[in-house]
């Protein structure tokens, strides 16, 4: 999935004439049977159409990255005519074609990263393949990936304008003079006959521009200009944020506390505000077609979309430190021991309600450090599942890599008495995605 060399240049190991056969740029396919792109781009880099949808129905099984991508190449690649891609007529800009490749890589790539932060498997292995096998093919083909990527931020940066809509030519019609026009048939005039039997010249003579140049205050239009509809999303996300503490816990509420911050951004109620917003977008985007300018409305649409979409499945304002002391069993287990990002210190050390050959089960979600702090007068069973990351037992570094388990039995410290009885047990269960779990005495 990265740009080819020069198309339309026969490279080592094609048949002779398929350089004939690609096209010089790569554009949505005119013979294409759903919107062009997998057809506009076989006949790009030479590839089956066939392959590219099997890649894109492949890798849509992989957490709908595939899906995502066809998306995305859909609104970049240019029409069959060459005209303007969705994207640059969106933003009136221009966006390279020979770009689009090297950015359905870059976004391949990125969702393979994104796949190993739960473990590696089989999404990744999905991902993974299509990316390898298009840049090792890219690479015997000729291709320089160090210079091409390296090249795509200059490409990038190039704020040209997006290319005009191409307009079709007048269909040509047949003129006989001999005959009047009630009675011509079907085909093309021949404006030369035309001109000599009338007598006046061409009828279609271009006008000349004045020897001076463009005349004062016909100099072409400089794209598109009113009150900008994105300012109007930004102010309104700003009130959003003043006013929604005030609607929902009273006017003497705190502007930004953690109560706000789960209204706001909370798995609870954030993706109604997330929602709203992006409706607000969808509604200004209408209204800036006829008034206004709808320019960055699509990039923040985008970003609220992946924000309704992060706030669906985690919880964001749960962000940064949390210490947990928790003196009694109730405590222990009806706190709620997550952080999303961060740092987490679990502190079992002033836990001393359980009685001999009691038991109580805890869990503990924390993306970034955890510590757990053993007490010395209980048995702790820990089972600990780091996605990406490492595990340190006792000052010493343990497993670490992908997928770590980590399963051990901590006995007590202290001296059990005289009668026999088996001490109270703690089975601790730690999982992140991404951090490293110390655990320690005391």
């Amino acid at each position: 999935m990265v740009d080819t060399p020069g198309p339309g240049v026969p490279e080592s190991g094609d048949p002779p004439g398929a350089s004939t056969r690609r096209m010089t740029e790569l554009r949505k396919g005119e013979d294409h049977g759903f919107t062009g792109v997998c057809s506009g781009l076989g006949a790009y880099t030479g590839v089956d159409p066939v392959v590219w949808r099997a890649a894109f129905v492949l890798t849509a099984f992989a957490g709908a990255a595939g899906l995502l991508l066809y998306i995305a190449a859909w609104m970049l690649m240019r029409g069959a005519g060459g005209g303007p891609s969705t994207l640059e007529q969106m933003l009136n800009r221009a966006f390279p074609p020979a770009a689009v490749l090297k950015l359905l890589a870059l976004g391949l790539a990125l969702a393979t990263a994104m796949s190993l932060v739960g473990g590696f498997g089989w999404g990744t292995m999905v991902l993974a393949t299509p990316l390898i096998i298009g840049l090792l093919s890219a690479r015997n083909r000729g291709v320089d990936l160090r210079a091409t990527f390296l090249g795509l931020r200059g490409e990038m940066s190039r704020a040209e304008p997006a290319p005009s809509v191409p307009v079709p030519g007048p269909s040509p019609s047949y003129y006989n003079p001999a005959q009047p026009w009630t009675s011509a048939s079907a085909g093309p005039v021949d404006l030369a006959v035309v001109s000599e039997r009338s007598g006046h010249g061409s009828p279609l003579e271009e006008k000349e521009e004045p020897a001076g140049g463009r005349e004062k205050g016909t100099e072409p239009e400089q794209g598109p200009k009113g009150f900008p509809m994105v300012s109007a999303v930004w102010w309104s996300l700003l009130a959003a944020v003043f006013l929604a503490p005030m609607l929902f816990f009273g006017r003497d509420s705190v502007f930004w506390s953690k109560e706000t911050a789960q209204l706001l951004i909370g798995p609870d109620t954030g993706v109604f505000f997330a929602a709203g917003a992006l409706a607000l977008v969808g509604v200004l985007a209408i209204v800036g077609a006829w008034w206004g300018n709808t320019s960055g409305l699509w990039c923040l649409g985008v970003l609220l979309t992946l924000l309704a979409a992060t706030v669906s499945v985690t919880d964001l304002a749960r962000v940064g430190s949390a210490r947990w002391e928790p003196r009694t069993v109730a405590e222990l287990e009806e706190g709620d021991h997550r952080v999303t990002l961060g740092s987490g210190v679990m502190d079992l050390r002033m836990l001393h309600e359980l009685e001999p050959g009691d038991a109580v089960d805890v869990e503990i979600s924390v993306n970034g450090h955890t510590e757990v702090l053993l007490p010395e007068h209980a048995r702790v069973a820990l089972t600990a599942r780091v996605g990406l990351g490492s595990v340190q037992e006792g000052g010493e570094l343990g497993p670490s890599g992908a997928g770590v388990e980590f399963d051990r039995v901590y006995e007590p410290v202290e001296e059990a008495d005289d009668s026999g009885a088996e001490p109270p047990v703690i089975n601790l269960r730690t999982d992140s995605y991404v951090g490293h779990v110390e655990v320690r005495h005391g």
